[in-house]
């Protein structure tokens, strides 16, 4: 009889941390802004980890205004940002301006450094919608030629 009193507290204390750890996960996710600055972050230290811990494994990135889809997954993202993290490439990423709306994040960024010995300087727009403490979608600015 003891022994089996003695179980069931055990098992009862092994499910109380086990679900209480779970609830304190999710209320540990971080906020949008943190996601979004930490991509930036992981970029700037080139860390391709740190990059994939941002993105939902399935995160899809669009072109705007065409809705084109651009990247999907882990392994394309890996792809655009092994060419950029490439050691011919020197480029950081600033947040010029950002504007927080809920789930959604809205980076104006200037990249800059050198490519290939040559200096490199342009800016971007990025959407970010973040859920759950990852990216799930992206979309990217196109400026049209006139």
């Amino acid at each position: 009889m003891k022994l089996h009193k003695a179980r069931t507290i055990v098992i009862g204390a092994i499910c109380f941390f086990a679900f209480s750890g779970s609830a304190n996960a999710q209320l540990e996710t971080k906020a949008p802004e943190q996601v979004a600055q930490s991509l930036v972050d992981a970029y700037n230290a080139r860390n391709m980890d740190g990059i994939l811990k941002a993105y939902a494994p399935d995160s899809t990135a669009y072109a705007l205004p065409s809705g084109e889809v651009i990247l999907k997954g882990h392994d394309e993202i890996r792809k655009k940002f092994a060419r950029v993290l490439d050691p011919n490439f020197k480029l950081k990423v600033e947040v010029v301006n950002r504007i927080v709306d809920g789930k959604f994040v809205i980076d104006k960024e200037k990249i800059y450094g050198t490519a290939d010995g040559k200096p490199v300087e342009f800016y971007g727009t990025v959407i970010y919608e973040i859920t759950g403490g990852l990216i799930r979608k992206e979309w990217y600015l196109r400026q049209q030629q006139p």
